[in-house]
C-alpha cells in the first residue's frame, strides 16, 4: 500500500512521505460509504488521524464528531481537521466510547475498528491499539452504536473478510442488520481481504453484495477502484 497524505485545500490524496499516512483500503471505504442528504449528524468511532471524517466531510453537509482513545493520533486529528476547509463541520473527541455520555443521538456512525483478534500482537503499544481487538471488542463496539444511533440511523464498518460472518451475528442480538456490503481483494490474484457493510435497524430479505479489487495482477488500479477514489487521490 502506497503512502499517502491529505493535501488539505481540497482534501485529495498524493503519494509522499509525509503528513497523513492512510491505507488504500480505508480509502477505499470511506469512499464507499454514501450519505444520504438527510444525514446531519455523523459519529467515527476511533477516528485515528480523522481519514473517514475527513472524507465523509467532502461528500456532506452533517456536522462530524470524531472519537479517538490514541492521545497521539487525537491531537493530529485535531491538527488535521484544524487544517481542513471544513474545520467548522469537524470535531475531534479524546476519549473512550464505552466510557463517554453523549447526548446526541446520530444519523451515521462509521468505524474502522482494530483488527486483527488474537493474532500476533505488535510490539508498540500505540499499534496495539490501532491494530489489534485488545482495547474494544466486537460487542462492544456494537453496544456502543446502538445506544447512540438515531432509529432510522445507520453505521459503516471496515473489518477483516473473516469476521464477515462473526460480526453480522453479534449486530443481529442488537437489531442492526446489514443493508449491503462490499468484499474486497488487494488485487484480482488475491482473495478477499477486508469486508464492509452498511447497516440500519430495519432487516432486509435481500441485499447487495458487492465486490471490488483494488489493483489489477500487475499492480495498477482497478477501473472500479479508480472509480471510488479518484475524488480523492491526486495522482488517478
Amino acid at each position: 500500500m502506497p503512502n499517502t497524505y491529505f493535501q488539505f485545500k481540497q482534501f485529495r490524496i498524493e503519494q509522499d512521505k509525509c503528513a497523513m499516512k492512510v491505507c488504500t483500503d480505508s480509502c477505499l471505504f470511506g469512499a464507499w460509504i454514501s450519505v444520504e442528504e438527510d444525514v446531519k449528524s455523523i459519529l467515527d468511532i476511533g477516528t485515528g488521524t480523522g481519514l473517514l471524517s475527513l472524507m465523509l466531510a467532502q461528500k456532506s453537509d452533517a456536522q462530524i464528531d470524531a472519537i479517538e482513545i490514541d492521545e497521539n493520533a487525537f491531537q493530529q486529528a485535531k491538527e488535521n481537521f484544524s487544517q481542513s476547509v471544513w474545520k467548522d463541520r469537524l470535531n475531534a473527541l479524546s476519549g473512550d466510547i464505552r466510557k463517554m455520555e453523549l447526548s446526541l443521538k446520530y444519523d451515521m456512525i462509521v468505524c474502522n475498528p482494530p483488527f486483527y483478534q488474537d493474532e500476533l500482537s505488535s510490539v508498540l503499544p500505540g499499534e496495539k491499539i490501532a491494530k489489534h481487538s485488545l482495547h474494544l471488542s466486537l460487542i462492544e463496539l456494537i453496544s456502543s452504536i446502538e445506544k447512540v444511533l438515531n432509529a432510522n440511523g445507520k453505521f459503516a464498518i471496515l473489518l477483516p473478510y473473516y469476521r464477515k460472518s462473526e460480526f453480522e451475528q453479534l449486530a443481529a442480538q442488537y437489531h442492526l442488520f446489514p443493508e449491503k456490503t462490499i468484499l474486497i481483494k488487494q488485487s484480482t490474484s488475491h482473495d478477499f481481504f477486508r469486508y464492509a457493510g452498511i447497516f440500519s435497524k430495519t432487516e432486509k430479505a435481500a441485499i447487495p453484495e458487492e465486490m471490488i479489487a483494488i489493483k489489477t495482477k500487475h499492480q495498477h488500479y482497478t477501473p472500479e477502484a479508480i472509480h471510488l477514489l479518484q475524488p480523492y487521490y491526486l495522482f488517478l
